[in-house]
């Protein structure tokens, strides 16, 4: 890889007033079982580099994945070009950096020594113990994904931050026929740091137990209902009111939630953090603009603690950033989340059954870009899951939408379940009991 100096003493002789780059490197490893064998397999590594530089006084963009003597020359007249171009009146800010870092080591080497043989037996081992818990499952496949991903950040100042974090995802699909010739499929997923916290007894049961428990769904009678909403479908809900605490939205005046700092705007179970220091494969200790990130409160009780900025909103408002600035599809710095945690409250799962005794138990949402009105709130989403009879799990539903609004459903949270697990969005979330909500069926 071509020496960083070359890059900035071009950027120099050029003319730029700064310029920041965000190298990052990624190897992966995956492969795939079908029927128990061996589908597919692959090894890959890739890297990139990612430019902003400051051009009489406007911020330009350039990305490369091409290393060599030709780099420095590309990227340096691409930021000109780029920034000669843009419309915005935004100032350009290149970051100096943090007064203190918390940085800590999330590399886990366990799973990077663990050999490509060890890791295929274990998923062999996985794909035996769900065919042997019924009858009924006809296929499964099974896919493991390894990431290894490096950032650094360094800039003209003198600034240099880096990164490393590695882990792996197990997804497994499972596909049932009853004796009336009915199918269904269920899906699992787990998320390593070491293979010896992959239980595959326990993510067997739980594949299948999905999976066939869902035979004999159907729709149930339109009405209102207090529902149950699994983690899973509480952390898809959570995602886009959490969107409001945005200072870019708040400032366009598109946030729902503007105005609102220090009012209740939830009901007062719910209580939400983020936890970017969290040592877990979403922990990074800057953000990418180089600010120090840290853990806060983003609700306590209900109440809203602060919005979000990255060093672009945060000088509109002559405030610090509060290191959330995040690359959101491409170079430009939007304003972003990391490991957001929902906190537990003291009923098991079952425990929020019984308070519902009767209502509908939400296990998955989806339609969300069709079915998420950002603007107003309102949302109806194609959801599955359960009715809840006398304070336990009844039958299967399917062909159901769950409608509602946003705001008015977490102000109608009256309960929030101890089971904690993280989502595939890095949302650490516990299934909650709702008031009402509207479900459509026949």
């Amino acid at each position: 890889m071509i020496s960083y100096k070359k890059i900035f003493d071009k950027a120099a002789q050029e003319g730029l007033e700064a310029l920041e780059l965000y190298v990052s490197e990624n190897s992966n490893f995956s492969f795939s079982l079908f029927r128990g064998e061996l589908d597919s397999y692959s090894i890959s590594d890739s890297a990139s580099v990612e430019a902003r530089g400051i051009s009489d006084g406007k911020i330009g963009y350039a990305t490369s994945e091409k290393f060599d003597s030709t780099t420095p020359e590309y990227l340096v007249s691409h930021i000109k070009q780029n920034a000669a171009l843009t419309s915005s009146d935004d100032p350009g800010l290149i970051f100096r950096g943090s007064e203190k870092y918390r940085r800590k080591n999330v590399f886990s080497k366990k799973l990077h020594e663990a050999g490509p043989d060890e890791k295929i037996r274990l998923m062999k081992d996985f794909y035996s113990a769900v065919t042997k818990k019924s009858e009924k499952i006809q296929e499964v496949e099974i896919s493991y994904e390894e990431s290894e991903e490096a950032v650094t950040l360094t800039n003209s100042y003198g600034l240099k931050l880096s990164s490393k974090v590695n882990y792996a995802v197990v997804f497994a699909q499972a596909v049932a026929t009853d004796e009336t010739g009915e199918t269904k499929s269920g899906m699992v997923f787990r998320i390593l740091s070491d293979l010896a916290d992959f239980d595959a007894e326990e993510t067997a049961s739980k594949l299948v137990d999905d999976t066939i428990r869902q035979f004999g769904s159907g729709p149930c009678d339109s009405g209102k209902y207090k529902c149950v909403f699994a983690g899973n479908a509480f952390a898809s809900l959570l995602a886009p009111f959490l969107r409001n605490l945005s200072s870019d939205e708040v400032q366009k005046n598109s946030s729902l939630l503007a105005g609102k700092l220090g009012e209740k705007v939830t009901s007062s179970r719910l209580t939400v953090f983020e936890k970017p220091l969290e040592k877990n494969m979403s922990f990074r200790y800057f953000d990418d603009e180089g600010v120090a990130t840290s853990n806060k409160t983003l609700i306590r009780n209900g109440v809203l603690q602060t919005y979000l900025y990255n060093l672009t909103t945060a000088a509109k408002e002559n405030r610090e950033s509060t290191g959330n600035g995040y690359k959101a599809g491409g170079s430009a710095i939007g304003v972003g989340l990391r490991n957001v945690f929902v906190k537990p409250g003291s009923l098991s799962e079952e425990g929020l059954f019984e308070k519902a005794g009767s209502g509908v138990y939400i296990t998955s949402v989806s339609g969300l870009h069709a079915g998420m009105n950002a603007q107003s709130g309102n949302f109806s989403l194609i959801a599955q899951g359960f009715m809840i009879r006398d304070g336990k799990l009844a039958e299967p539903l399917s062909l159901i939408t769950a409608a509602g609004n946003l705001f008015d459903m977490f102000n109608q949270i009256t309960a929030v379940g101890n089971n904690v697990e993280v989502r595939m969005n890095g949302f650490y979330t516990p299934s909650v009991l709702v008031k009402k909500i509207s479900i459509s069926g026949k």
